[in-house]
């Protein structure tokens, strides 16, 4: 799965990415892959600009694959535009998404 910030003009791509969780229908089950944001594509806590727009969620998550013709939905939020507020914390820009489609 590809998310991409919306952002792209100031090099302030894709930061964290959290809450991230999937359903699939006809008793597939729901799995919650993660709740709090994680960092990605290189940025913490004390470096986050000039990265890429995109990133790609690369993992296996150890459930079988659903047959084909099965709907599944997927919620996730994407951080992106995160600063240093002059301290110890980050403020960032986010959006929490949803997606609905099937095995194909």
């Amino acid at each position: 799965m590809t998310v991409q910030s919306p952002n792209m003009y100031d090099g302030l791509g894709v930061s964290a990415i959290g809450h991230f969780s999937m359903r699939v229908d006809f008793n597939g089950g729901e799995y919650k892959f993660f709740d709090k944001p994680q960092w990605v594509n290189g940025c913490g806590c004390d470096k986050c600009d000039h990265i890429p727009l995109q990133y790609t969620i690369q993992k296996e998550f150890g459930f079988p694959t659903p047959p084909r013709g099965t709907w599944y939905d997927i919620w996730i939020s994407v951080y992106w535009s995160c600063g240093n507020d002059s301290g110890n914390s980050r403020h960032c820009i986010s959006e929490d998404i949803y997606y609905r489609d099937y095995i194909k």
